[in-house]
């Protein structure tokens, strides 16, 4: 064996190279290795990756289209590729709803909320999956969720659609007074968004403000002068303000604007059977306001009777006051001092046969009946 510390000072020298070289040709090795490997593995991610990019791609092409249960095979291949991709698996429950699978679409979502609670567009579509389920209340507060949510760059836009969609939610299952709190954002729309104002319009009217509905429609008028469907919105205003003579006017106007029109036609001739059906339109002479007054009477009466109503003492009273031949000897006899207090006489037993309804009498606001009532009531 031989004693290195013999060895003369140049082999020394000469092994500790051989050393070093070959401990950093070893280091070397192991990095050029494991870049090698990185590399690989970043190659396989991408392609990964522009698979279920791809996946998600045809899958949205095809549920565009329709074909919904072949989306929904792309979108499992993206989310199986890709798990942590928010967008691949919101894309699966929404198919999975366009194809009637509503509780697995809830599951997958319920899994979305998980890791993403404040997503607004998870939290929209977990509404439109309450609302297939029938969960009214729970589709409600999903929907807020979605307005108050986290969108992405353009989120004023999305947050916007999302509201008109708890909007449109309200107007069919809420109630006048949550429909108007969420359209007051609104109120203030620019003045030249003609379209959303004749929309803003209309939901103003189904959410019981008829007079901020007639702003819009006036602005949308400055806008576009001969606009039929902002003069056929006044006059769904002014109807719901019960100022029929304006409203008639108002269906006139629109009625120029858009000849032939049926609808607008349709309502001039309500405004018209209401303008001769009210008893407290302006210029009518007492002998015809009490003659208007026994008409009103008699048509509520018929409704209320036609529709189950019960026999009450003031369907007794009516009966009287409409055709006294046929009222019982022991009922109520007509007032006999003057027309305008006989006349008052049969509006105010209108309103509480009105008030008294059944369910079942349910007016519609095509109703010309309903329309005078209500002005009589103010």
């Amino acid at each position: 064996m031989v004693d290195t510390a013999l060895e003369p000072a140049p082999v020394r020298v000469a092994n500790a190279s051989i050393f070093l070289a070959t401990l950093v040709a070893i280091v070397v090795l192991i990095g050029v290795l494991l870049s090698f490997d990185l590399f690989l593995a970043r190659i396989d991610r991408q392609e990964s990756s522009a698979h279920a990019a791809s996946e998600y791609a045809a899958g949205g092409a095809l549920l565009h289209s329709g074909h919904a249960s072949d989306a929904v095979d792309h979108f499992s291949a993206a989310v199986a590729i890709d798990r942590s991709n928010v967008n691949y698996a919101l894309a699966l429950a929404e198919g999975m709803l366009q194809q009637g699978r509503t509780t697995e679409a809830e599951a997958t979502l319920r899994t979305l909320l998980d890791r993403a609670g404040n997503d607004g567009a998870v939290n929209l579509t977990m509404a439109h999956a309450m609302i297939r389920e029938g969960r009214m209340g729970e589709a409600k507060a999903y929907f807020h969720r979605a307005v108050f949510g986290r969108w992405g760059a353009d989120s004023v836009s999305d947050r916007n659609q999302a509201r008109f969609e708890l909007i449109d939610f309200l107007a069919q299952h809420g109630t006048q007074r949550e429909l108007l709190a969420e359209l007051l954002p609104f109120e203030d729309a620019p003045a030249d968004s003609v379209a959303l104002r004749r929309r803003l319009g209309n939901l103003f009217i189904s959410a019981g403000s008829p007079a901020r509905a007639a702003d819009m429609f006036r602005e949308v008028l400055r806008r576009v002068p001969n606009d039929a469907d902002a003069y056929a919105g006044m006059g769904e205003a002014a109807f719901a303000l019960g100022n029929f003579r304006t409203a008639r006017a108002d269906f006139a106007e629109a009625a120029r604007a858009r000849p032939g029109d049926t609808h607008i036609e349709a309502r001039m001739a309500l405004a018209d059977t209401v303008l001769a059906l009210d008893p407290t339109a302006r210029g009518v002479a007492s002998n015809d306001r009490l003659t208007r007054s026994r008409a009103l009477l008699a048509r509520t009466l018929s409704a209320v009777t036609a529709c189950g109503g019960p026999a009450t003492a003031a369907a007794d009273s009516a009966r009287v006051l409409v055709a006294p031949s046929l009222a019982p000897a022991a009922s109520l006899r007509a007032p006999r001092d003057n027309s305008d207090a006989a006349a008052e006489a049969m509006m105010s037993l209108t309103i509480e046969l009105w008030s008294a309804r059944p369910a079942a009498c349910a007016a519609t606001a095509r109703d010309a009946l309903r329309l005078v009532v209500s002005r009589i009531a103010q």
